[in-house]
């Protein structure tokens, strides 16, 4: 038996497709969303989309992974994934719409389902939830699709990612896999559900790239472990100079970024700040950042 999940496929893409998907969490990565309280997550499904508020610069991120590299959109498909219940769907959609985020396609966690087998610690748990939708995500998706995975660092995003991608990829022994997730207080059955739905993917070395957004840790050393395929980032302007530099956007998508963000207060001493931040950990060489320099006017 398997973590209880919710998904909606809107877009399926030929058995031959190839290319970038990405896989973006909802609560607190897109919006900020707050349920670490029991208080908090019993409001979760009590909001409307006008109540909800975006991160400031994901939405112009979302929207540049959607348009790609060109100055024509390739309409780069996007699934979300959110701990939220599934019956929050419409309220989510309604909230993208006014966004102006296209997606292709949600997973929940299924709180009836939850609450009907009486595993209320099911309602906070993320690592067996995301590692299921993850899993269960990727058998609806090509052999030839690369995904881009983005999340936050206050609960098991970038453990639950980078596990993930170890998994699809055969790196790492299911035996490992199921200690790991047995000392991480993952739940037996969910162990099992993970394990074989693995067992019905091929290995494919398909994660191409992980994006988390610090708001727990001021040090992205603490993933120093998971690089280089995890980058941690302070802004949603941080997340797009790492996909222009690994050709997911243009510069003229970085800009609109960083435009979103000064809108929003970040002045252009802190966006010098995050790309000298981003040189000094290796992420950029000085080609790159001199070129950034003069898109961004941050030239003195």
């Amino acid at each position: 038996m398997t973590f209880p999940i919710d998904r909606v496929d809107h877009r399926r893409l030929p058995p031959d497709w190839q290319g970038e998907v990405l896989v973006c969490d909802i609560d607190r990565t897109y919006l900020d969303t707050r349920f670490s309280s029991l208080r908090g997550l019993l409001r979760v499904p009590l909001e409307s989309a006008r109540s909800k508020r975006a991160i400031p610069g994901m939405v112009a991120f979302l929207k540049e992974i959607r348009r790609g590299p060109g100055s024509a959109s390739r309409h780069t498909p996007i699934h979300f994934v959110s701990a939220s219940p599934a019956h929050l769907r419409s309220v989510l959609e309604r909230k993208m719409l006014m966004d102006g985020v296209e997606q292709d396609g949600t997973t929940f966690k299924d709180w009836s389902q939850v609450l009907r087998r009486g595993r209320f610690s099911r309602l906070k748990e993320q690592l067996g939830f995301k590692l299921t939708a993850l899993l269960t995500g990727r058998r609806h998706l090509p052999v030839g699709a690369r995904e881009i995975l983005v999340g936050d660092d206050l609960e098991n995003d970038p453990l639950a990612f980078s596990l993930y991608a170890d998994i699809i990829a055969g790196r790492t022994p299911l035996g490992r896999i199921q200690k790991e997730l047995q000392r991480r207080g993952v739940a037996r059955s969910d162990i099992s559900g993970i394990i074989g739905l693995k067992a019905s993917l091929p290995d494919v070395d398909g994660v191409s790239r992980i994006l988390i957004r610090m708001e727990r840790f001021a040090d992205p050393q603490v993933f120093k472990s998971l690089a280089p395929l995890l980058v941690a980032c302070r802004s949603p302007c941080q997340m797009a100079i790492i996909a222009w530099r690994d050709g997911l956007i243009s510069r003229a998508g970085v800009q609109r970024v960083a435009h979103e963000l000064s809108g929003a207060g970040m002045a252009r001493k802190e966006l010098r700040l995050q790309l000298d931040d981003l040189q000094s950990r290796g992420e950029l060489g000085e080609r790159l950042v001199l070129e950034l320099e003069g898109a961004l006017s941050l030239r003195s």
